[in-house]
Order: C-alpha cells, then sequence, then structure tokens
C-alpha cells in the first residue's frame, strides 16, 4: 500500500485501529485486500505513528494519525493541547 493510498484509508481512530490489527494480522490483511507488509505502527500519545520500511531506492514514509482539530486558519490543534476541544477528529499528516 502507497503512503497516499493508507493516509486516505485513515478516516477515524477506529480505522487507524484496525489498520494497526492488520499490521499483526496477515488474514486481515488479506480479507480486506490490504498490503500492509512494508508498514510497521508505533503507539503515540492520542494517536499511531506507521512508518513504511522499504528499501533505500524506494524511499521512506511515515504518516502520524492523530486525535485532533483543524482551526479555522488550518493550523492542527492535538488533542493533547490544553485549548482542545471535544469532540474532534482524525488528522492525518504524511
Amino acid at each position: 500500500m502507497t503512503p497516499k493510498q493508507l493516509a486516505r484509508l485513515l478516516t477515524s481512530l477506529e480505522t487507524a485501529a484496525e489498520v494497526v490489527e492488520a499490521i499483526d494480522d496477515r488474514d486481515m490483511q488479506a480479507r480486506r485486500d490490504w498490503d500492509l507488509s512494508e508498514w510497521r505502527y508505533e503507539l503515540i500519545p492520542w494517536g499511531v505513528r506507521f512508518q513504511r520500511e522499504v528499501p533505500k531506492h524506494t524511499g521512506q514514509a511515515e504518516i502520524l494519525a492523530v486525535l485532533g482539530r483543524t482551526g479555522p486558519d488550518g493550523t492542527t490543534v492535538p488533542a493533547s493541547h490544553p485549548d482542545f476541544e471535544i469532540p474532534g477528529s482524525l488528522v492525518v499528516t504524511v
């Protein structure tokens, strides 16, 4: 799966959790027709960091999926920020 495809897939914390589960479960990947074989994850406060491990000639990628919200000026307010207000949404950064 390319970074762009993964980023489009990450629409909520629920889908991020499904991707985390699928990375560890090849059968789940097959059922969903996902190829996450090059992807690893790291749980971080309020979200997940996905890292793509590929040969050097193709480059690496990192995607952060965190609970937050986007302000009117386009800046992201993470859930850990004191000004964060519920409800929040998943903010994906490639």
